[in-house]
């Protein structure tokens, strides 16, 4: 008796199961990329809310006026957090009234303040001023013991993240008294020593102040010439993790010293926005950084100081990444790439730092 599959004339049927569930995403992900822009508006949705008034939201950065992006984000939130205190950090010459008007009547604080000059490499100086100002306000004028620190460019889907992000912090403490507790993040490039995500950052407010408390970087100096570098970098960055596996690099570098030291010295010449930030921070409050012993030190540092959780569908939508694989959340499923919530949950019970 012959099979689907062996008849050349009969299609098997896992061809129409595929050409079905094809046919269901193309169709959903349609649905979606119009319903995460107006769900918030519609009464036809359920949007729970939740009584948050010891964690605050700070949202940086210049404003996005397109599909009036920021200020639904931010509307969004308070739908949600209807007593959580929410903080818009931006500059002079970005609000309109009428965008004045929405947040007052949303509730929100609007700080606009004076651009920093220089700017610095990659707006390095306009991230750490913005964030630091609105973190610092928080701290002077509410009563909030948490904080999460995010973008104007970026919105946050998921009803319940600041439950979410709060529990998980509460319950992974760090393995340190430097700190309060774990600064949550969403991801890092495992490759790039401290290159943890600055998307996002959500953790005790005593503990996101100090993270963005660093000196603004003036003038000339790494930061300008890596920015100049940045496509070369990526390059070398993409043929290392390429082979990663394949070569048992994880194993490699983690176990023989010779090989991480040439490791270190060529890693030690690279600083981006998010290395500035992550190592000042730990050289500032957690301990200096020798650099021959850079891939070892940031290992520890997530260890005990950090909480990564990944970029999972659904939480995150970012609209300037709108054709890529980011907001699909595939983009951190590459384990050779980036330390996922799952592959941090094992560095976290199994990993042995014996080796610094």
């Amino acid at each position: 008796m012959r099979t689907c599959a062996e008849d050349n004339n009969i299609l098997p049927l896992n061809f129409f199961a595929d050409l079905f569930a094809r046919g269901l995403t193309t169709f959903l992900d349609s649905r979606y990329q119009n319903f995460k822009y107006q769900f918030w508006d519609s009464r036809k949705y359920f949007k729970p809310t939740y009584d948050f008034d010891d964690t605050a939201i700070v949202i940086q950065g210049p404003l996005v006026y397109e599909n009036n992006y920021t200020a639904e984000t931010f509307k969004l939130y308070r739908s949600i957090y209807p007593n959580a205190p929410i903080i818009l950090s931006t500059w002079k010459n970005e609000a309109t009234d009428a965008f004045r008007k929405e947040c007052k009547n949303n509730a929100v604080v609007l700080l606009e303040n004076e651009m920093p000059d220089p700017p610095g490499a990659w707006h390095i100086n306009c991230q750490l001023k913005s964030s630091f100002l609105g973190v610092k306000y928080v701290q002077e004028n509410t009563s909030a013991k948490f904080v999460l620190k995010t973008r104007a460019d970026q919105r946050i889907i998921q009803n319940d993240f600041l439950l979410y992000f709060k529990n998980l912090v509460v319950t992974f403490p760090p393995f340190g008294n430097k700190l309060q507790g774990r600064i949550l993040t969403f991801d890092h490039c495992k490759w790039i020593p401290f290159h943890l995500s600055d998307l996002i950052s959500f953790g005790y407010l005593s503990d996101i102040l100090k993270l963005y408390s660093a000196d603004y970087s003036l003038g000339s100096n790494v930061l300008d010439y890596c920015r100049k570098r940045e496509g070369h970098f990526w390059k070398v960055i993409n043929l290392v993790t390429r082979y990663a596996s394949r070569y048992k690099l994880d194993e490699n570098l983690l176990t023989e010293n010779r090989r991480r030291k040439k490791f270190n010295s060529i890693m030690s010449r690279w600083v981006s926005p998010e290395i500035y930030i992550m190592k000042t921070f730990h050289e500032k409050y957690i301990a200096p950084i020798d650099k021959t012993k850079l891939l070892e030190t940031a290992f520890k540092f997530i260890h005990d100081y950090i909480l990564i959780i990944g970029n999972r569908p659904g939480m995150l939508d970012w609209p300037k990444y709108e054709n890529q694989r980011y907001n699909s959340g595939d983009y951190y499923a590459i384990d050779e790439v980036n330390v996922s919530f799952s592959r941090w949950l094992d560095m976290y019970r199994n990993f042995k730092i014996d080796w610094v």
